[in-house]
């Protein structure tokens, strides 16, 4: 088998040993053994557990990425934009938890330039978002405002990534709808001030 057929193989287990254990806790021989190498036969193709999890964690972005801006090229008004990136974001967590969790979670564990390259991936993503709110915004907000808002929302859509909203078999348009409307319109689903 020749090196670019075995890379999907190495990523995709140490995308699953990593996802389930943690950094930390998983073990080169593991994923060694989960991707049906020897030890040596994984090290012929990557230096270091910390390369793997590069590896894993700058294909997911690419992937995330890639959708996003399809999903983007597609969306006819802001409003439009919205759901396109929380559609992505759910239909990518539902299909690809284990990458997203990942990426979630360890992309500080990399050590640089590996943490630098994966850290400024993950920013254009967030950037990305920045851009659909900028656009959405009708009240002159701050850059400030715009990105918490922003990191409020990908949190949000994190969340709802995780149980129990993942195993109750959720239909991923009703739930960017839902979610579209909650984050344009409020709880309340009104512009009004109401009192308590």
């Amino acid at each position: 088998m020749s090196i670019a057929h075995r890379y999907p193989t190495i990523t995709q287990a140490a995308l699953q040993v990593i996802a389930r254990k943690g950094y930390h806790q998983a073990s080169i021989r593991e994923i060694a053994r989960a991707a049906e190498l020897s030890l040596a036969g994984l090290y012929h193709y990557v230096g270091s557990k910390d390369e793997l999890l590069f590896l894993v964690i700058d294909q997911a972005l690419d992937t995330l990425l890639a959708k996003l801006d399809a999903a983007l090229a597609e969306a006819v008004n802001p409003e439009a934009g919205l759901f396109a990136l929380i559609r992505t974001h759910l239909e990518f967590a539902f299909n690809q938890g284990p990458a997203l969790k990942v990426i979630n979670r360890d992309v500080e564990v990399l050590e640089d330039p590996h943490r630098a390259a994966a850290s400024q991936k993950r920013q254009r993503y967030l950037l990305r978002g920045l851009e659909v709110l900028r656009a959405l915004d009708n009240r002159g907000r701050s850059n400030e405002e715009l990105l918490a808002a922003t990191n409020l929302l990908l949190g949000m859509l994190n969340g709802i990534a995780t149980r129990p909203f993942v195993g109750q078999g959720r239909d991923t348009r009703v739930l960017t709808a839902e979610v579209g409307r909650l984050f344009l319109h409020g709880f309340l689903g009104t512009g009004e001030k109401h009192e308590g």
